[in-house]
């Protein structure tokens, strides 16, 4: 098969109506306002608590925003006598993974809390999905505010550098003091975007442009992990466009091009790691014995304040062990809010009370001790089933955006056990925000779409 045929560069964008063109008429909508509030919660409370030294409670507003969401959405679901089968899945997982901690004398605070933090934001998609009053260009608006919000925060990242601010994992934009994961998990869903443009519409100074802000922010909060991350998105993105039946000629130019771009890139980040900030080079990092030593490593971030940093690898291997206790709790593991804990609260899973190392350092090292096994594998079959979703629906788009935010999405899904082993993803509010509100659209779309065929096809047979 030779070129895909929806490919979008001659074909325009879904022409907006009026009151989606007169940007306040939906922006004021209750709907909008909620789902703002979130997200700049999410963005500006780290940056008030640290640097501008506000008290720890101002995170509280986060939680505010978030619970305001949710129950906005059931108080819409029971007016309307409306119950999406996603709530019947959330029930169900409740059920299964609540019972054992309750069983084993865990506090229902921390029952409740734990399951807040696993579910608080695909709530926000369940919400997004039933917003019934989408504008026509929202996706067009959402990608581009993703990379203006990019944009922001790397000029946040300089106004910090200027003022004196060290390089380093605090040198986050407005996600506050140690804000590297934040931030880092929001470049890497904003490259999947990026990514999932060129495959709807082959345009690649915007691709570009995605890329290289990427690297400069993360260069300048000394993330090498940046460049392992865009280039297993971007293989992944070249697979797809194969699969999906484009040139294969056009496929080997950009190989080139991203070797070629590797090849000037690299020496140049390679030399500001050593030379600036001190740092070891990243062929040091190839090395066998390094790299265990980085990623297994269990050793005291301090002298004195015994708190342990352990290494990614340490941190599932470690949590394997734990529920190694007997084959129920290596299936099921210990049961939902067992590793979870709230200072602000006062809350703290039982299996956490316990436990030498402290709160993980991973969302996978967490997980897998508290879902065991079959939650592993129920959480990545339901991540590959809204993948499949969304590759269906993006090859049948007819609008670029709504393409572009499928394929992103897809991406972005296909790489959660990766975003989970690397760090706390799913405690990243800012991505999981933006992420869920995406997800929650593109099912919104794609369902309303679904909706329409079938009212057409019973007005046929009508008729």
């Amino acid at each position: 098969m030779a070129r895909q045929e929806y490919l979008y560069q001659q074909a325009p964008a879904a022409e907006p109506s009026r009151k989606a063109r007169s940007r306040p008429g939906w922006a004021r909508q209750g709907w909008f306002l909620l789902l703002a509030f979130v997200l700049l919660a999410e963005l500006f409370a780290p940056f008030l608590v640290w640097p501008l030294r506000m008290p720890r409670a101002v995170l509280g507003i986060v939680e505010i925003a978030l619970a305001l969401v949710v129950f906005t959405t059931f108080t819409y679901m029971l007016k309307e006598d409306r119950i999406p089968r996603a709530v019947l899945l959330i029930i169900g997982l409740t059920l299964i993974w609540s019972i054992s901690p309750m069983i084993e004398g865990q506090s229902l605070a921390a029952t409740a809390w734990g399951w807040w933090g696993m579910f608080k934001y695909p709530l926000l998609a369940l919400f997004a999905f039933l917003i019934q009053g989408w504008p026509p260009d929202f996706a067009r608006w959402f990608f581009r505010f993703c990379i203006g919000l990019l944009v922001f925060q790397i000029i946040v990242q300089l106004i910090m550098l200027a003022v004196g601010f060290p390089i380093g994992d605090s040198l986050a934009g407005t996600f506050g003091l140690k804000g590297v994961m934040q931030f880092t998990m929001m470049v890497f869903f904003i490259v999947a975007l990026g990514l999932g443009h060129w495959l709807a519409t082959y345009e690649r100074k915007t691709l570009l442009l995605i890329l290289a802000l990427g690297l400069l922010g993360s260069t300048l909060n000394a993330t090498k992990f940046y460049l392992i991350g865009a280039g297993i998105l971007a293989v992944a993105t070249l697979i797809i466009h194969l699969i999906r039946g484009g040139q294969i000629r056009q496929l080997f130019i950009y190989i080139f091009l991203i070797a070629g771009v590797a090849a000037v890139f690299i020496p140049i980040y390679n030399s500001y790691l050593v030379n600036t900030l001190g740092l070891r080079p990243l062929q040091e990092f190839l090395n066998v014995e390094t790299i265990e030593g980085y990623i297994f490593t269990d050793g005291l971030t301090g002298s004195n304040d015994y708190t342990y940093n352990i290494g990614r690898g340490l941190a599932v291997t470690y949590g394997w062990q734990q529920i190694q206790r007997d084959w129920t709790t290596t299936l099921f593991g210990f049961g939902i809010g067992t590793r979870s804990q709230s200072e602000l609260l006062g809350i703290r899973g039982s299996v956490l009370q316990e436990d030498v190392y402290g709160v993980g350092v991973t969302t996978m090292g967490t997980w897998i001790q508290e879902i065991g096994v079959v939650g592993m594998l129920v959480f990545m079959a339901i991540s590959l089933w809204m993948a499949g979703k969304m590759f269906q629906y993006a090859r049948r788009a007819i609008d670029p955006y709504r393409a572009t935010l499928a394929y992103g999405l897809m991406l972005f899904t296909l790489f959660w056990p990766l975003w989970q082993w690397y760090h706390k993803a799913w405690t990243a509010g800012a991505m999981m925000t933006l992420y869920w509100i995406a997800i929650g659209y593109v099912f919104n779309q794609m369902y309303a779409a679904g909706r329409r065929r079938r009212v057409g096809h019973r007005a046929d047979r009508s008729t």
